[in-house]
């Protein structure tokens, strides 16, 4: 992280941010692109072309880390997949785990695999 008393926006920028990436049209029907950074709510633009909405997010990014530095705020940081071990503690009432279970030997699979499936599903991976 930059120091307070120097921000280095070029650090921010450089940082592993993650995208969303939806289409619509424009008042005319012609296809847009609207990108929106998945760590900074609120923080989004839209584009006829992906690579030129990948630039003007950039300058949107920027607006948005020099708001936070006006206003006195920590600029958020995306996570670090590698801080990362794959063990979540996950408690649950009966029987949602008794209708895991049963979906778990409904797709002869382990609960944890089968967990990993259900969760690809809702997150859309799948």
């Amino acid at each position: 992280m930059a120091t307070k008393n120097k921000i280095d926006l070029n650090y921010y920028l450089s940082l592993p941010w993650s995208y969303s990436i939806d289409t619509d049209q424009d008042n005319e029907g012609k296809r847009i692109y609207i990108i929106s950074v998945n760590e900074l709510p609120g923080v989004c633009t839209d584009a006829y072309s992906i690579a030129e909405g990948m630039e003007f997010i950039k300058e949107a990014m920027l607006g948005a880390f020099k708001l936070y530095i006006k206003q006195g705020d920590e600029i958020p940081e995306p996570i670090d997949e590698a801080e990362f071990k794959g063990n979540i503690a996950y408690r649950t009432t009966s029987k949602r785990h008794y209708l895991l279970a049963k979906e778990a030997q409904k797709r002869n699979l382990s609960l944890s695999k089968a967990l990993d499936e259900l969760i690809d599903e809702g997150l859309g991976k799948k």
